[in-house]
């Protein structure tokens, strides 16, 4: 079984609509890879304690995830509920209208603050030496696996989101990464129906070469200036071969 997903995963939602936050958490979690096929939730009352709400909100919450092919509930020995093979084609994911050009470039904004900042922020912790070399190797590593073409879009999508996550996660702030997944979730969403990975050898605006370098190197500057420009490449892509706002499924 994969490593569990970061202790802020399943940090408290709180306040009314809990249970509405908690789909919305774990279908994140999904979307944005943290949690692949496969993958075992906590039970129940383990996540009543991490979420800070009554079990019977939790339980309302992962009915619902059920109903929508995201989770499925397996009894008897070696049982629990883990997430569904094939979870990021189901409907939850896949039935939602793709962004207009003004939706995506909003979110770009959005992505760009967002990103940005934890680019420039890991970077400066390479700076002071912070980054152990384990978390280095790890960040390269990831970076050559969001450079391959020659796997399925979903693997490619989730090497990718695995990338930007982990950047975002050694950024050492924790709402950093809760909106980095969110962020990543609502790519996978709107990536969806991609017909092939894309070609990062040929497109270099889609790599992360340039990116990761300036931060391994410690340039704050030009890691938050590289990562508008990635993404920014991403949004002049989708625009470019009329994908957003404007995908019909074939007859």
């Amino acid at each position: 079984m994969r490593k569990a997903p970061e202790n802020t995963a399943f940090a408290p939602v709180g306040g009314t609509g809990a249970s509405e936050a908690i789909v919305r958490r774990v279908g994140e979690l999904i979307g944005s890879g943290e949690l692949r096929p496969g993958d075992r939730l906590p039970p129940e009352v383990e996540l009543a304690d991490s979420f800070q709400v009554a079990p019977m909100t939790v339980r309302t919450a992962l009915q619902v995830l059920r109903e929508n092919h995201l989770i499925e509930t397996r009894r008897g020995r070696g049982g629990g509920t883990f997430v569904r093979t094939g979870a990021v084609d189901a409907p939850y994911f896949r039935d939602a209208e793709l962004p207009s050009v003004e939706e995506f470039e909003d979110f770009t904004v959005w992505r760009m603050a967002v990103s940005g900042e934890a680019c420039a922020r890991l970077a400066e912790r390479f700076a002071t030496g912070e980054i152990a070399d384990a978390d280095r190797q790890r960040l390269l590593d990831l970076t050559d696996a969001s450079h391959r073409s020659d796997v399925s879009v979903e693997t490619f999508r989730l090497a990718d989101a695995d990338l930007h996550r982990f950047m975002a996660q050694l950024s050492g702030s924790a709402r950093l990464l809760e909106a980095e997944r969110s962020i990543q979730a609502y790519l996978t969403r709107t990536l969806r129906h991609l017909a092939k990975p894309v070609d990062t050898a040929s497109l270099s605006g889609q790599a992360h070469s340039a990116l990761v370098a300036a931060i391994v190197a410690g340039h704050a500057a030009a890691a938050r200036e590289e990562l508008k420009t990635h993404v920014r490449s991403t949004l002049d892509l989708m625009v470019g071969v009329g994908y957003l706002g404007s995908h019909r499924e074939p007859e």
